[in-house]
């Protein structure tokens, strides 16, 4: 038996109102998982999430691959900057990082600091054996229009064959 583990750290600047919308899909995202009664909600949450079916969640549920898991397999730390205008973001991840989801939350929750320029991070790819394709990373460009995303095997496919391929999620 291994253990694959993905994992990144990276940190971005943003809003106030940016950074509680992210504080609020974190908080949002532990209480779906444990199965627990989830906070209320602020109106500006509501408005970049709303529901798209019965479920009152399934706007925030969109965001993931399987919307029966919704999890980030992230932390969300940071908080007020020098600048009092701008918060610093720094999500990290050791074992389960999702980067498809994490880029469309900040996609969703930072528009304002998207529409000045893009937000980007890496992840890794480790195995805690020697197992062949167990290796490898990607990086994602999040803009306000689109999302960039690629993973070296991906990339490394597309390379040795010559190819060409889409990045966007």
């Amino acid at each position: 038996m291994a253990d694959t583990y993905v994992q990144t750290c990276f940190a971005f600047d943003c809003t106030a109102s940016e950074w509680a919308l992210l504080q609020q899909a974190f908080l949002l995202s532990l209480d779906l998982n444990l199965e627990a009664e989830p906070e209320e909600m602020s109106s500006d949450f509501r408005a970049v999430f709303p529901p798209t079916g019965g479920d009152p969640w399934s706007g925030f549920r969109e965001l993931f691959d399987d919307p029966d898991y919704p999890d980030f397999g992230a932390d969300l730390a940071g908080g007020e900057t020098p600048d009092e205008a701008r918060w610093q973001a720094i999500i990290s991840a050791e074992v389960s990082f999702d980067p498809a989801a994490v880029s469309r939350l900040i996609q969703r929750c930072c528009a304002e600091t998207l529409s000045s320029g893009p937000i980007g991070f890496e992840w890794s790819i480790s195995c805690s054996r020697q197992r062949i394709d167990e290796f490898g990373g990607g990086w994602c460009a999040v803009f306000a229009d689109r999302i960039e995303l690629e993973g070296t095997h991906e990339a490394l496919r597309a390379a040795l064959l010559g190819e060409t391929h889409d990045r966007r999620v």
